[in-house]
């Protein structure tokens, strides 16, 4: 039994893995290598209708468990599957998508082997029952055998020869002595067992070619199905093919529907005649060189051929495509003829304007260059016009807060002479009275009088002094780029006392929220030059008329290295479609009326370049604006490169 054993398994496996092969491997080759040419339009043309139809014809198939193609970018096109067990054994096939010479996409089939592993499990099985059968018969022949031999020799001799007669073969022949009787039952008993042996090993050759006979049988069955398959995916494709047999000097013995709408033939005209078969190419030499190539290789891809079309004798130029496949023991060829002609034409066409585009470009490039010549010197002087145009803005700004401070100093420093000249007075009459002889109450008067006198001027030389630090300091700031340690809260408070003469020509007021000691370690003169520019661009363009406005200045520490300054309004707000040219030079809705266009301008250059912060603006009609500066508490920037900007 063990031999027999042994030598199943290895039958079983020879068997299993030519099932596999003929079954598996070669339908998953096939199927893949069809879907890889057959998808190739849909993919490019993301057509999943056609795609899906060629993917279910696959699917047909028991053995297919899923079949996915998949778009250049890696993307899911279309799929199908099955239930998958989680036991069961899968192949898998990748090819991928060429549309000419470029992939577009990759097609992947996946198959099982569960159901031949059912089918070989199974006559395994019977295998071994057989066997099994067969030892426990033996091993009944064999007791059977010796009991009859030892207890009843003689007795059974003469039934066993009847059962002899009758071709009974059961029961064994017994004997107890060697003699005439034993040795023709001996001779009997040896005539039955060669007729038993013989007997059983055509039983066993018979169950052997039923065997080979039902698997014959089921590898026909399956062979028809594939074919049947084939035949539906070969006529359901696209592309023009064509099925060349080998046995018959490679005549044509079927093509599909699309290479009849191609070539304008009809299935028996171009397969019942061998002469129009070879009137097909235009040069038999290109027909040949592709069986060479195929019989070589076993496969052929984008061969160039001129091909005639029908009775027109129209000429295409096709791009010619196959392989060598098996269907049972027969060799064919499967040809994919892509007409290329109008892609040909286009491509000439596409060198042609190439060409022309390229003189076309070259021209255009000389006639650039002379205009970015041109614009490169009214550039130029663009910019030499706004830096002066900065420069008397700047000077001009310098000058009114020089007006508005002298205009500040000369009351207090009016006053102030006023009351020292009326106290020289005073003291000349106390004077005089003290020769005469001073009396008490004029002294007392004397003295209230004084004491009045020298707290106005006091008061109001204390204020003279407070606006000239304030101014000397603004003054300084505005006419270098020095960079200091300074609070915010104070700075600003300076900048609005030394804006206060031009506030008060105004009805509008201005609200400080600043947290006290914000250190900043930056460059007070442009950032307050910012702030008095957005000051000046609110009265100006924000409140008309009578309108009593309110410019907000905010600030905040963001974090460990910025602060923010929210400088706001609540007047009429900009448009919208001005938002994003605010801080344009030159860009002003009051040209001509006061409004220069620069002065955004500057905050935004002084804001991105001397303050190496950033602004951005918020506006709605009628509702006010806002800018938002975010200023590092300390730049990153050398004095030099501040000098530079500043200038």
């Amino acid at each position: 039994m063990l031999p027999a054993t042994v030598l199943g398994r290895f039958l079983v496996q020879d068997r299993y893995e030519r099932e596999l092969q003929l079954r598996v491997r070669n339908p998953m080759s096939q199927y893949a290598d069809m879907l890889s040419r057959a998808m190739a339009v849909p993919v490019w043309t993301l057509d999943k209708a056609v795609a899906n139809q060629f993917i279910q014809a696959v699917m047909r198939n028991p053995e297919v468990v899923s079949v996915e193609v998949f778009d250049e970018s890696k993307s899911i096109f279309a799929r199908s599957a099955k239930f998958k067990k989680a036991d069961a054994k899968f192949l898998h096939e990748e090819r991928p998508i060429l549309l000419e010479t470029k992939v577009i996409g990759t097609v992947m089939l996946e198959l099982t082997t569960e159901h031949i592993e059912k089918e070989l499990w199974a006559d395994f099985l019977k295998l071994g029952l057989a066997l099994l059968v067969q030892v426990i018969f033996s091993f009944i022949l064999i007791w059977l055998l010796f009991e009859r031999r030892i207890v009843r020799p003689i007795q059974e001799l003469q039934l066993a020869t009847g059962r002899l007669a009758r071709g009974k073969l059961d029961q064994p022949l017994e004997w107890l002595r060697q003699d005439e009787i034993g040795n023709l039952a001996q001779g009997l008993d040896k005539m039955r067992l060669n007729l038993g042996r013989l007997i059983t090993e055509r039983e066993a050759q018979n169950i052997v070619l039923q065997q080979e006979l039902n698997e014959r049988l089921r590898a026909e069955q399956a062979l028809k199905i594939t074919e049947e398959k084939f035949i539906g995916i070969f006529q359901a494709s696209p592309v023009a093919m064509t099925v060349l047999r080998k046995s018959q000097h490679y005549n044509m013995i079927d093509v599909n529907d699309a290479w009849v709408r191609q070539f304008l033939w009809s299935h028996d005209e171009i397969l019942g005649d061998t002469d129009t078969q070879k009137a097909l190419w235009r040069s038999e030499n290109d027909f040949f060189e592709i069986l060479r190539i195929v019989e070589r290789d076993g496969e052929i891809h984008d061969y160039e051929a001129w091909l005639t079309c029908g009775r027109q004798e129209k000429i295409i130029l096709c791009q010619v495509s196959g392989r060598m496949i098996r269907l049972g023991n027969e060799p064919l060829i499967i040809l994919v003829q892509e007409d290329i002609t109008e892609k040909r034409q286009n491509e000439q066409e596409i060198r042609n304007m190439n060409t022309t585009l390229e003189r076309r470009v070259s021209e255009r490039t000389q006639a650039l260059e002379v205009a970015n010549s041109e614009l490169t010197v009214v550039l130029e002087n663009l910019q030499r016009a706004q830096r002066e145009l900065l420069r008397t803005e700047k000077m001009a700004a310098l000058g009114s807060l020089v007006a508005g401070i002298a205009h500040e100093l000369n009351t207090p420093i009016g006053t102030s002479v006023t009351v020292a000249s009326t106290l020289a007075q005073h003291t000349d009459d106390v004077l005089l009275e003290f020769d005469k002889g001073m009396r008490r109450s004029v002294l007392e008067e004397y003295l209230k009088n004084a004491k009045t006198g020298a707290d106005l001027l006091l008061r109001n030389l204390s204020k003279a002094s407070e606006l000239v630090i304030s101014f000397k300091q603004v003054a300084v700031d505005r006419t270098s780029a020095n960079r200091r340690v300074f609070a915010l809260d104070e700075m600003l408070s300076e900048l609005i006392v030394t804006l206060g003469p031009t506030i008060r020509k105004t009805r509008h007021d201005i609200i400080l929220k600043v947290p006290p000691k914000l250190m900043m370690d930056s460059y007070p003169g442009p950032l307050g030059q910012v702030l008095t520019n957005l000051i000046n661009n609110a009265f100006i363009h924000a409140f008309e008329g009578d309108y009593r406005g309110t410019v907000s200045i905010m600030a905040r520490v963001v974090d460990e290295e910025f602060a923010e300054i929210v400088v706001s309004d609540n007047g009429k707000g900009v448009p919208e479609v001005n938002l994003g040219r605010i801080f344009d030079p030159f860009f002003t809705t009051r040209l001509g009326q006061g409004g220069s266009g620069l002065g955004l301008n500057i905050v935004y250059n002084l804001v991105n370049e001397v303050l190496c912060g950033n602004i951005l603006v918020e506006s709605e009609l009628n509702k006010g604006t806002s800018f938002k500066i975010t200023l590092p508490l300390a730049p990153k920037l050398n004095d030099d490169d501040v000098q530079v900007s500043a200038e």
